[in-house]
């Protein structure tokens, strides 16, 4: 019976200390613990600053004709940088065109082909020149290029479109360049004039039309066109006109104006061409005779006249 309680007294006795020896050893290690972790915060390397890379076109859509100069400004946008960077640029155009990168609109003759970008927040703009092959009348429509900028690692681009619109030209001189010609009255007196499409499409019923010179017998004059209208012209092509010019059998001789006018369809762009022309007319061989007769049998009258009254 003796034992029993021994034994039941040392094994109460040991759990005790087990306990006590735990609850000694726990804030120890818990210490520990903390002193290891923030050792380990403490080491850590500081995370790398965020860098931000971006182009951005002010205005990435541009129109006009063939032998437009296209000028796209172009800006960059760069923050947290550690250090300066230089930035490889390149500008992809389609096929014929001519394209460049330029420090600005007044700088043209500037080329570049890097850029060197401060660190921390930088705003740097370039402009970008484009210029289609007008000479080869491209089609209307969009024309896409594309600028790039790189440095290792960090990229970036903007697309930017180029609309080329149709344009309507029309260019009339005569054949000999002068503006005057001459001419008999009540006959049919001839001239040729030149007619060129000098825009980038082809232009449809390109029609002619006069204003008859002011004066007396104005009604009567004829002008008229042969072929009388054309019905299509592509670019840079040319016809040759006939004018025939008929001032009016009882026309005085002198110099009278007149206006010829041209119209297309569709309207050109600018003004419609005019030419101005100077018709100098004179009067018939035979009149000259008649009045030259008169004039003779005027003088023999007065002579005789003068004769008459000179005897008595």
């Amino acid at each position: 019976m003796n034992r029993s309680r021994v034994v039941c007294v040392v094994s109460c006795v040991a759990l005790c200390l087990a306990m006590l020896v735990g609850l000694m050893s726990a804030p120890v290690v818990t210490a520990a613990t903390e002193e290891e972790s923030t050792e380990e915060e403490e080491e850590a390397p500081p995370p790398e600053p965020e860098v931000e890379f971006n182009l951005l076109a002010k205005y990435p859509k541009l129109s006009g004709p063939a032998d437009t100069t296209f000028e796209f400004e172009v800006e960059f946008s760069y923050r947290h940088a550690k250090e300066p960077r230089d930035f490889e640029l390149r500008v992809t155009a389609p096929q014929g065109w001519l394209a460049s990168i330029v420090e600005s609109s007044y700088k043209k003759d500037k080329r570049l082909t890097a850029i060197r970008l401060d660190k921390f927040s930088v705003k740097e703009s370039v402009v970008v020149i484009a210029m289609a092959p007008f000479w080869l009348f491209p089609e209307p429509g969009d024309y896409t290029l594309q600028m790039e900028a790189v440095s290792d690692e960090l990229e970036a681009s903007v697309d930017l479109t180029a609309t080329i619109t149709a344009r309507y030209d029309l260019h009339v001189e005569t054949a000999t360049g002068r503006l005057n010609t001459k001419a008999t009255a009540g006959k049919e007196n001839k001239f040729s004039i030149i007619v060129t499409n000098i825009g980038t499409d082809t232009l449809n019923k390109i029609t002619f039309s006069s204003r008859k010179p002011s004066g007396i017998g104005n009604e009567d004059w004829s002008i008229t066109f042969e072929p009388d209208k054309i019905e299509s012209l592509a670019p840079m092509d040319d016809v040759e006109i006939e004018v025939t010019v008929e001032p009016p059998s009882k026309a005085i001789a002198g110099d009278y104006m007149t206006t010829l006018k041209f119209d297309t369809d569709p309207d050109l762009s600018s003004e419609p061409p005019k030419l101005e022309m100077r018709v100098t007319v004179s009067t018939p061989t035979k009149w000259g005779f008649i009045g030259a007769f008169i004039v003779a049998a005027v003088i023999v009258g007065v002579v005789m006249v003068f004769r008459r009254f000179g005897r008595r």
